[in-house]
């Protein structure tokens, strides 16, 4: 499954843009080059599926495929996100913010179907009403510092589900290299075209040392994650994604991080997670209304972007 969101191989500036779906053309309200939504750009269509993955072995609940209305779609799968609590998911920033902006995008525009692996069908819906994106989120303007590539969602209602990957209360950080999993419904296989498949897809694969990640500049508050097999990886439409490992019960897994960036254009070997471990105070902060904003504010996007390959970018980013 190919992780962010519907990102392709950016030269310049590949920073996670919502994806949209790949190969369709621009909206009327969309500026972007048709070139940037041929691939998945940040408004992208659904991110990619797992490349090399394999058919969701169970239903992950509090996982959801975030969705609008996109052309003669309905259910246009932009990134996937998880459920926090009942009232509160978290994803991606670079899924839900404008590009180059960064600033979030109108939260009516959203619905997510959770607690089913097909993102058409079944589960639970709901709607978002209001979007918190991390202040230091400028889509990659300085790699010196966290990317902060996380954002909150207040849900419309309530989703009464206790999740198959629980989100961290407490735990040890840095995460521990190790065994984990991945899942999402993005691409599977090039071309990376159209929207992503309807059915969700998973892989094993390993928390490792970060220098596995060196190419996309992965910061302390990420994770890199990487496949025996490199030709297995996350990519476009994975975005938001999780990355799990394992509780002691069967079936049960801790929430380690959210898909943020590959770090290659082929969407093969390793890949960047955002760590929501690290950023658990940020957003627990949040949703209780009492995180002081630091100062100085996020650096304002402007000047040449890094060559990240976010998910959900497209070549014009």
């Amino acid at each position: 499954m190919k992780l962010l969101r519907g990102l392709t191989a950016v030269t310049v500036a590949a920073m996670l843009l919502p994806a949209t779906a790949a190969g369709a053309a621009p909206t009327a309200d969309d500026p972007r080059p048709a070139a940037a939504a041929a691939v998945g750009e940040p408004d992208g269509t659904v991110s990619p599926m797992i490349i090399g993955g394999r058919p969701a072995s169970q239903v992950y609940k509090g996982l959801g495929s975030l969705q609008y209305v996109r052309g003669d779609d309905p259910h246009w799968h932009t990134c996937s996100v998880n459920l926090w609590d009942a009232w509160h998911a978290v994803t991606n920033a670079h899924c839900v913010t404008t590009y180059p902006q960064g600033t979030p995008y109108d939260p009516a525009r959203y619905t997510i179907r959770f607690n089913s692996t097909d993102r058409l069908n079944g589960g639970i819906t709901t709607g978002v009403k209001k979007i918190a994106v991390h202040p230091v989120w400028a889509w990659g303007v300085d790699p010196t510092v966290i990317q902060g590539d996380i954002a909150v969602l207040w849900l419309t209602k309530p989703v009464w589900t206790v999740p198959t990957a629980l989100p961290p209360v407490l735990g040890p950080w840095p995460v521990r290299q190790g065994p984990a999993r991945i899942a999402g419904w993005g691409f599977t296989a090039p071309p990376f075209e159209g929207a992503t498949p309807q059915h969700l897809t998973e892989t094993d694969l390993n928390i490792v040392d970060p220098s596995h990640c060196a190419a996309a500049n992965i910061d302390a508050y990420e994770v890199c994650v990487l496949h025996d097999d490199p030709t297995i990886s996350p990519c476009y439409g994975d975005s938001g994604g999780p990355v799990m490992t394992p509780g002691r019960l069967r079936n049960t897994w801790h929430l380690i991080g959210t898909a943020s960036r590959e770090t290659s254009p082929d969407c093969s070997g390793a890949a960047v997670y955002t760590s929501v471990v690290a950023f658990r105070g940020w957003i627990n902060a949040t949703i209780a209304d009492r995180y002081v904003k630091p100062k100085p504010k996020r650096p304002t996007p402007s000047g040449p972007r890094t060559a990240y390959r976010w998910a959900g970018c497209g070549t014009a980013c």
